[in-house]
């Protein structure tokens, strides 16, 4: 490493979970950082909703990598909320710092707590090199109380890390405003891809080819693999995909503006690969800006129209466009550039590996590379960054995990 560069033994990373770049940065002290340090906006992948976005930034790792499509599981016709996927949760940025020594304080708390909890962190940090991450939620505008609990929580970090150390601002999502909710299912059942009992309005199962749940899963209702399937595997299961990843974009259209409200649908297999593609959902709805699933629809439900209209500035996070849904990462330590701002945006899974290279910390497993623009030329002289990677071996508990679920669904 360059005599003038530190690597710094104290980080403190302030997590404003929902917070808006824009909102964060009119802050003076934000400025400031901002103008010695680096800054970059964080997309997130298909399906977006917290629990996946969550992932994504604290662990390095796309949900995917370890079965967690949409935080709404389906189960034989059936939809739950789940927290993890299908294999073992992947390490967090905590447990990764402490595998190599580090001190780590992680603390969630309310907004208006964060400088008292800033403060117990410290003091419970005996020794460097140390790193504090605060968790807070952070819902609509920032009032002017807020602006100065956050101002002052970041004074506050600024001297515990002092000049040599990381001081750090991010987010994984933010709420977004939305013209209309859609519900997929009333608009399946009106093509006649679903067929509903005359009498009940249940589906009836065995006449229906695919549905929607969660935040952007579609699937096929496949025999042999889904308790009531209609659609034969292979041939017929495709011809299905096909109809439903051309008509959805161009068929299904905001009555009052006529434009398109999805922007693509994808085949699991555009998006996903890895062990736990078995498990992905078939098909996966990117909504245009502006729309969002119903809540009905997420629970496989009907809401008696395709379109349904949100409350007067309603703000929702979960199955919104991967480009509204940003989140940011704000950064000043030797390591890293000054007055750098990365345009083009980035994987929200590049932020702890960012974090870790800053930290002159190697990684390994990461489904992307630390942020290359945002660090200092000098500094990279001497500390290149990887590219991805990837342990390929899975070990005997892992492949006898997968199996088990491979027999569970019936395709062992």
């Amino acid at each position: 490493m360059s005599e003038t560069i530190i690597r710094p033994q104290r980080a403190v990373l302030l997590w404003l979970s929902g917070a808006r770049l824009a909102d964060i940065r009119a802050l003076p002290i934000v400025s400031t950082l901002i103008d010695g340090g680096a800054t970059v906006e964080l997309d997130p992948s298909p399906i977006t909703g917290r629990q996946s976005q969550r992932y994504q930034l604290f662990s390095g790792k796309a949900p995917a990598s370890f079965g967690f499509f949409d935080s709404f599981a389906v189960r034989s016709y059936t939809v739950a909320e789940e927290a993890n996927g299908r294999g073992p949760a992947p390490k967090l940025l905590p447990d990764l710092l402490r595998t190599v020594g580090w001190t780590v304080a992680y603390e969630e708390t309310q907004l208006p707590d964060l400088p008292v909890q800033l403060r117990k962190s410290a003091q419970s940090v005996a020794a460097d090199p140390a790193c504090l991450i605060i968790k807070c939620l952070v819902n609509g505008e920032l009032n002017d109380a807020d602006k100065a609990v956050i101002s002052g929580t970041l004074a506050a970090a600024q001297a515990w890390v002092g000049e040599h150390g990381l001081l750090a601002v991010c987010s994984d999502t933010q709420p977004v405003v939305i013209q209309r909710f859609v519900n997929i299912n009333d608009f399946l059942a009106d093509m006649g891809v679903i067929e509903r009992e005359e009498q009940s309005g249940q589906i009836s199962w065995e006449n229906s080819l695919a549905y929607f749940a969660g935040n952007g899963q579609l699937l096929i209702n496949l025999l042999g693999r889904d308790a009531r399937g209609a659609v034969h595997p292979q041939d017929e299961a495709e011809e299905v995909s096909d109809t439903l990843v051309k008509a959805l974009p161009n068929k299904l259209r905001d009555p009052d503006s006529g434009e398109a409200v999805i922007e693509r649908v994808y085949r699991k297999s555009e998006l996903y690969g890895g062990d736990y593609l078995f498990c992905a959902p078939d098909l996966v709805v990117v909504f245009q800006p502006g729309y969002a699933p119903s809540p009905h629809s997420r629970s496989i439900g009907f809401d008696g129209a395709a379109f349904v209209a949100p409350e007067q500035g309603q703000q929702v996070t979960e199955g919104v466009h991967p480009s509204q849904a940003t989140g940011f990462l704000i950064a000043k330590a030797p390591t890293l550039a000054e007055r750098v701002t990365e345009y083009e945006h980035q994987p929200l899974t590049s932020l702890v590996p960012t974090i870790l290279h800053a930290l002159g910390i190697e990684y390994a497993d990461m489904d992307s590379a630390a942020i290359g623009t945002l660090f200092s030329y000098d500094y990279l002289e001497t500390h290149p960054i990887r590219g991805r990677s990837h342990n390929q071996e899975l070990s005997e508990e892992d492949e006898e995990l997968i199996i088990s679920h491979l027999r569970d669904l019936g395709y062992v």
